[in-house]
């Protein structure tokens, strides 16, 4: 354990753990956070300083923004999350309307941020009344936030958001958290969603195993290398197949696009019953979560008839059944 004090925060952290968990960060791939990327390029001394101090990768945050300003300007910030515990921290100090309104509505009170370059640090303590604490954030971490007010426009890109009418200081805490209650929201749905996948394969009565959301995308990484003809022809296929932000993929557009001959609707029903199916992976095409069965001989094409939009794929990757949640497309079987 390593202890770092900046300001009245004084922070026991265990670096180790700090390390693996931004090795294991999967860091979105948005133009904020590419222009974020940028300037962590080249970070002045302080700054590398602070982020070394608690073993944080820069990089590794989702960058929340409102856009771009005429002048270039990006006002940017995020959070960093921290293996370690509090030692010593300032205590609150809460005030009220009515004590404002007797100061003139000044804010004379002591700024608890810690300002590195041209980052503003804001030490989240669970101990606060007011914090802003992920909900998700693992046990024994803590959670630093942070706002970057000067932050430029650095990409030679043209942004896809801009700030056409700056807003003011308080509107700013309100764009940021409707988009953080839109995020939230998507993964309460998402949870539901893997839910609801879960209940549909509990109703098999077969053994299986659900996959991580990493394990998923792996798995889907091996689906992908494993059917494509060609080495010409694979980073088009990832395109089209892995899961991307700017628009919907589908592990069967390796069919769609016709990279893969293969047998589809009435005759790709026939043939996958025809299938001796033993163990076997089953993917959720929208979403990013997927199981391991020690059979698929349930799976019949009238069972994931109940399913919107799934794959199954042999685990020797010797056949694979698509079940498309397009009216013309598919289902799709290929066996090698």
């Amino acid at each position: 354990m390593k202890t770092v004090q900046y300001g009245e925060f004084k922070i026991s952290v265990d670096v180790e753990k700090t390390r693996e968990y931004y090795r294991n960060y999967t860091t979105p791939k948005t133009q904020a956070n590419r222009n974020f990327a940028k300037y962590c390029e080249s970070l002045s001394g302080e700054e590398r300083e602070f982020f070394d101090a608690f073993a944080i990768d820069p990089i590794c945050c989702e960058i929340e923004h409102i856009g771009v300003g005429k002048k270039g300007e990006f006002p940017c910030g995020g959070y960093y999350l921290v293996s370690g515990e509090y030692l010593e921290y300032p205590p609150e100090d809460l005030i009220t309307v009515e004590q404002l309104a007797e100061n003139g509505f000044e804010d004379d009170r002591p700024d608890p941020r810690i300002n590195i370059g041209i980052f503003q640090f804001d030490f989240q303590c669970p101990e606060y009344e007011i914090n802003d604490i992920p909900e998700d954030m693992p046990k024994g971490f803590i959670c630093i936030r942070f706002w970057c007010e000067d932050m430029k426009w650095l990409l030679d890109e043209e942004p896809e958001e801009r700030m056409y009418e700056p807003p003011r200081f308080w509107e700013i805490r309100r764009i940021l958290k409707e988009r953080k209650d839109r995020r939230e929201q998507e993964k309460i749905d998402l949870e539901a969603a893997r839910q609801e996948f879960c209940r549909a394969v509990e109703e098999l009565h077969t053994p299986f195993c659900m996959f991580s959301q990493k394990e998923s995308r792996d798995y889907k990484k091996a689906w992908v290398i494993s059917y494509t003809p060609s080495a010409e022809s694979r980073r088009k296929i990832k395109k089209l197949c892995l899961h991307s932000r700017r628009f919907s993929t589908f592990l069967w557009h390796m069919f769609s696009y016709e990279f893969l001959p293969c047998k589809e609707k009435e005759e790709a029903k026939k043939a996958y019953s025809q299938t001796e199916r033993g163990g076997c992976v089953l993917f959720d095409n929208i979403d990013q979560f997927a199981c391991h069965l020690e059979s698929g001989a349930e799976l019949t094409p009238e069972v994931l008839e109940s399913f919107a939009d799934v794959t199954v794929t042999a685990d020797d990757f010797s056949w694979t059944y698509s079940k498309t949640h397009e009216e013309f497309c598919g289902p799709y079987f290929y066996k090698k």
